[in-house]
Parts: structure tokens; sequence; C-alpha cells
């Protein structure tokens, strides 16, 4: 009973034999929401560019912004403040309108060129509306999102972020 009792010290003892693994990156951290706005926050997140990746950045909103309304803030780009942190764009500024079609094959239509965009730009908008949905209580079924413009019209994209 004794050796029974040793050999289940020594079993507990030596762990579970899984060996440590790095940090995995898994994206942007989760936000929290403030309960008194019936559980949608009230910060509005924006993707920015910050060391050649795209970055969320929280500004404070009243109440729930419309995704037409984030992307709009978006093309603003970075605030005076966002700037001084380092903070950049890759879309031109108020080129236009912007609508999105929610629904689960969700879309975002632009009235400027896509072609002249970068990877890192069509992020910042997808990204963008991805944040804005889910802050509406909208979601994309797929979660990938379509980007339509004048010259061409992009297959659904995901949220690089």
């Amino acid at each position: 009973m004794k050796k029974l009792a040793v050999l289940a010290v020594l079993l507990l003892a030596s762990a579970c034999g899984v060996k440590p693994t790095p940090v995995i990156p898994a994206g942007p951290a989760p936000t929290l929401r403030s309960p008194a706005s019936d559980g949608r926050g009230s910060d509005l997140i924006l993707y920015f560019v910050l060391d050649d990746r795209v970055a969320p950045v929280a500004r404070a909103a009243e109440g729930v912004v419309s995704v037409e309304a984030a992307l709009s803030m978006l093309m603003d780009g970075p605030s005076l403040d966002e700037e001084a942190d380092g903070y950049t764009t890759a879309l031109p500024r108020r080129a236009g309108t912007v609508a999105v079609t929610p629904g689960s094959r969700a879309t975002i239509t632009v009235s400027f060129p896509l072609r002249p965009l970068t990877s890192v730009g069509i992020n910042q908008l997808v990204c963008t509306a991805f944040a804005a949905l889910a802050a509406e209580g909208g979601y994309s079924i797929d979660r990938t999102i379509g980007l339509a413009g004048p010259d061409l019209e992009l297959p659904y994209q995901t949220c690089q972020a």
C-alpha cells in the first residue's frame, strides 16, 4: 500500500507531460462592455495602421455608432492624439460615401476605387466594419464581409488584425 501511495505522489509530481509553448498571437484583445448600455460598449473601435500592421484604436462614443458612421470616422483618419501615438492610415481621407448592406453576407460599398488600396487599407475597412457590426449586435455568419467599389468587387474578406 505504501508503494502505491509513493507511486501516486511521483506521478502527480511529474506533471502531465505537456511541454510549454510560447505565446500564440490570437488577434486583438477582447473589449469590456458596459452593463449600463444593454451589453453594448460605449467605445467605438476603429482600425488604423501602427508599425505597418492594422491595430485597433478605441474612441469614446455616445451609445452604439452605426457601421456607416464608424467607417466614415475611419476615413477621416487618426486623430491628432492617435497620430502622436504613431497611428496612420492606408485609406484616402474622405473619399466619398461608404454604405454597408448588413446580413449574413454583409457588404461594404464605397464610392472610391478599390484598386489603389493596399491589403492593409482593405483590412482597415473590414476590421472596422466587423467591430461596428458586433457593437450593433449584428454578425456575419461566415465571419467574412464583401467589399465593392466602382472599379471592382473583391471576394469576401476576413479581419486580419
